[in-house]
């Protein structure tokens, strides 16, 4: 389940409701999941840690939502 979810450039971000630390969302990025640190937009892992332009620019457009929907997750 997912406390936060949109469609940016083709892409899905997605948090879930139960996740870990450090902040972050996932998107599927040439098929493999990756993390999105919400402070910095970098991709933490998997490698390669490019991240396409528009969806940069689009994180960077809603990172306050990413923000508040992060405190809204359950830790484990």
């Amino acid at each position: 389940m997912a406390v936060f979810k949109a469609r940016i450039a083709n892409y899905t971000v997605v948090i879930h409701n139960t996740d870990h630390l450090p902040p972050h969302c996932h998107v599927q990025l040439n098929g493999r999941d990756k993390q999105i640190g919400l402070d910095t937009l970098v991709i933490l892992n998997p490698p390669p840690h490019f991240l396409p332009v528009t969806l940069r620019r689009g994180l960077i457009r809603i990172q306050s939502n990413l923000i508040s929907s992060w405190k809204k997750v359950h830790i484990l």
